[in-house]
């Protein structure tokens, strides 16, 4: 809605510019036999040249073409005496008849040109979205390879050394301490045999 308000503001601007002015001007004395000459003539080539120039930009909109007899109304009704006169009943038909006309006449005229616009245009967004879409699938490609690749197992360089160390050398430090108690045991067996040894052969010495 925004879109087409904007496309027919220019028009209807010039438009009802000319419908609602231009009867001004004969509003003087000396012009007031001349005021078919707008009714007639300023009238329809302001309609037919509008709707032909919209047409050479926008294409056929039919809707435009109801512009002109919306602002004669205005016209008819503060300058040519409304409705109670028939002739601007017939004068809101030629205008809307006018309005289509110059349509028509725009499109044979600038169409091709348009169309040819409108196809560059068209290519013009298709290779944007190409190029969209290529840029989408590449970067979907990297992340896909990057997600694939293995992850090298990470190093704890903070990890205490006395965790490893205790870790690594428990079991060797307990064998030793098993070692010292079996030479302490052997020792202490050595000791009682050879005490016992003795002690024999004393007693035998004796008697």
């Amino acid at each position: 809605m925004n879109g087409m308000i904007k496309r027919y503001l220019p028009f209807a601007l010039i438009i009802f510019g000319v419908y609602l002015l231009v009867p001004l001007l004969f509003l003087i004395p000396g012009l007031n036999n001349f005021s078919a000459v707008a009714y007639y003539f300023i009238f329809l080539v302001t309609q037919v040249a509008c709707s032909a120039f919209y047409c050479s930009k926008h294409g056929l909109d039919f809707l435009f073409a109801l512009i002109a007899p919306i602002a004669f109304l205005f016209t008819m009704m503060i300058y040519a005496g409304g409705f109670a006169n028939f002739t601007n009943i017939i004068l809101l038909v030629v205008y809307l008849i006018a309005g289509i006309f110059g349509l028509f006449l725009g499109d044979l005229a600038f169409g091709d040109e348009r169309r040819k616009r409108e196809k560059k245009e068209k290519q013009a967004a298709e290779e944007l979205l190409l190029q969209a879409k290529r840029r989408d699938e590449r970067e979907r490609e990297l992340h896909s390879e990057s997600v694939r690749e293995p992850q090298r197992p990470r190093t704890d360089r903070t990890r205490r050394p006395q965790q490893n160390t205790g870790s690594r050398y428990a079991q060797p430090t307990r064998a030793a301490k098993d070692s010292s108690d079996d030479d302490f045991y052997d020792r202490y067996t050595a000791d009682m045999d050879r005490e016992l040894d003795e002690r024999v052969n004393r007693l035998l010495n004796e008697d």
